[in-house]
Order: C-alpha cells, then structure tokens, then sequence
C-alpha cells in the first residue's frame, strides 16, 4: 500500500475509536476508566479533556433543547487540541423575529446547568457579553464553559 492509503486508514480507525470513547462515556464508564483502557492510543488528559467536553456538549444540548432554543448549534472540537464545546446560533436573521435576543436567551438557558459563554481559545480580546453576543449574531463559534457552583 502506499502512504495515503495508510494515512487515510490511520484516520479512518482513530475516528473510529473516538467514537467508541465517546459511546462508553454517554453509555455510564467513567471517563478514568476510559483513559486507562485507550492509554495506548491517547494520553489520560487528552481523553479526560475530551470527555468533559462531550458532557459539557451534551448538557448544554439538553439545555437549549428544554428552553426551545433549537436555533443554537453545539458542537465539540474533537480529540486534538483545544478539546472545547462550542456554541453557534445557526439560525437565519431574516427568519427569526427575535434575532439580537437570541444570545441572552441563550445564557439564561445555559446559566442553570452552571454553563456560561466565552471565547474560543486563542482570542485574546477582554471578553465582555457585546463581543461574545457579537461573534454569535455573525455567526461564529463561542466557546462553552462550565461554571464552578458557589459554596
């Protein structure tokens, strides 16, 4: 075989088994039990980080879902660096009557599962609500954070 067809099969399989760690972990396995069985394949933090995304996906999901909020989309960055849960508006402004409100409805579904927005790493601005509620109204990806609960 030549190199792209090993290079495609690699990816094929590695895809494979992020799917399967991401399966075992909505399924109930812990995510350390996870890491010490893919040890091999992937780092304990990289599977950890990994994980904490997926279920930080999946709370937010669940979030906007029971809010009515459909219009927004979540998404994971995968297993490789930065490991974060994302979060756009896919609606379409002229479509939605309450287009600018969207991003404190937003944070008002997110807020009671201690889930709040940021930027995506790598953005460097001082993050404030205009310029997070600006990158969601033109679209682009905001970074999902889970909040510490007070004590």
């Amino acid at each position: 075989m030549d190199i792209r067809t090993e290079v495609e099969n690699f990816l094929g399989e590695k895809h494979a088994l992020v799917d399967a760690i991401t399966r075992e972990f909505r399924a109930g396995t812990a995510a350390k039990a996870i890491a010490r069985t893919v040890a091999p394949a992937f780092s304990r933090d990289q599977v950890t980080q990994y994980l904490a995304a997926i279920a930080l996906h999946d709370a937010a999901r669940k979030a906007l879902r029971e809010s009515g909020l459909e219009l927004a989309e979540v998404s994971v960055t995968g297993i490789d660096a930065p490991r974060e849960a994302h979060l756009r508006i896919a609606a379409d402004p002229a479509e939605t009557s309450d287009y600018v409100a969207l991003p404190n409805r937003i944070r008002a579904a997110l807020r009671d599962s201690l889930i709040t927005l940021s930027l995506p790493h790598g953005e460097h601005d001082e993050i404030t609500d205009e310029l997070i509620d600006e990158l969601l109204l033109d679209g682009e990806p905001v970074r999902l954070v889970k909040l510490k609960p007070r004590t």
